[in-house]
């Protein structure tokens, strides 16, 4: 992204570029903004994402930089913010109360400061969050934008003023959804290969949330079909979820597809993307055909298969 070709489009106007980094873990790309009337008094800086997947944000070209920028900025006003600020905390207080742990962090972010990782509250029993990235997810879960820069190995944040999303880009899955997801499964932990211990199983949706676009999630209605019901999840733990999360998040990002228990073994394709599949959206999920941690079930019976075709030694 090239700053000075965004700084000539918006040559016009009051929004200055100072520099862009990326927040690789995140899958985050940011321009740093600064915004000055006209006597060169500054009304707003900060960073600005123009790849967010949380919100579906993914701006590719100069040209869809600056007009995003110019679509926000009447957002970025003191008036505005101010407004903004009153609206979203009674949002939050009437749909998000019960959240007593990450509410203390929504209310510090609504200094809308930049708030470095030392700066933000105590856990409501006196404790240190020890887990501060998840709250500020969970943030992002709820439809803010809540922008990450690092300075030297401090983290600070900042809540933009922005319009929450009608839609987050993610699926809902029902409790009784839910049930039925294990028992068309069998409660089996697919990378194990293991039904012995389904507590902390999480249904994972083989085709990865990295991918997908504004048009990617459906409705998971509870009388989906077993059918459908294999075809679109999977039963990993936490810690599997996440690696996982990891390995499609470096694909992304480097073209290289995972590799699963160590075996570069695909059964269909090869270890780079395909130049024909596009990086996101419903057509890209047949890019991760043929990955281990996509179906590792599938992944394993070819694998199986391949080795009962080898002749005897």
């Amino acid at each position: 992204m090239n700053i000075e070709a965004i700084n000539q489009i918006l040559r016009e106007t009051d929004i200055r570029l100072t520099g862009k980094y990326v927040h690789s873990k995140a899958s985050e790309s940011y321009v740093d903004v600064e915004i000055a009337d006209a006597d060169n008094t500054p009304v707003w800086d900060g960073a600005i994402p123009y790849q967010y997947r949380r919100t579906g944000l993914w701006l590719g070209t100069e040209q869809e930089v600056a007009d995003y920028l110019r679509a926000i900025r009447e957002h970025l006003s003191p008036d505005n913010i101010q407004k903004w600020v009153a609206d979203e905390l009674a949002y939050w207080e009437e749909n998000f109360r019960q959240a007593e742990v990450t509410t203390p962090i929504f209310r510090r972010l609504l200094s809308m400061e930049w708030v470095y990782g030392h700066e933000f509250p105590l856990n409501p029993d006196g404790t240190p969050n020890q887990n501060l990235q998840r709250r500020i997810q969970d943030i992002k879960d709820k439809g803010y934008t809540v922008s990450s820069k690092r300075e030297g190995r401090i983290w600070k944040r900042k809540l933009l003023p922005l319009p929450r999303p009608s839609s987050l880009g993610y699926e809902t899955i029902s409790r009784e959804l839910r049930a039925r997801i294990f028992d068309v499964l069998s409660g089996e932990n697919a990378y194990e290969l293991s039904s012995a211990n389904r507590t902390g199983l999480l249904p994972d949706h083989k085709f990865p949330e990295i991918r997908w676009d504004a048009e990617t999630p459906q409705d998971n209605p509870d009388d989906m079909t077993d059918l459908e019901i294999r075809a679109k999840f999977q039963l990993f733990d936490n810690q599997r979820n996440e690696q996982k999360r990891e390995v499609c998040r470096r694909c992304f990002q480097t073209g290289e597809r995972g590799i699963i228990f160590g075996i570069n073994f695909f059964y269909e394709g090869s270890s780079q993307w395909p130049d024909d599949v596009p990086q996101r959206g419903i057509a890209a999920e047949q890019g991760c055909v043929g990955c281990g941690w996509y179906d590792v079930r599938a992944w394993r019976q070819a694998l199986n298969n391949r080795l009962n075709d080898l002749p005897e030694q």
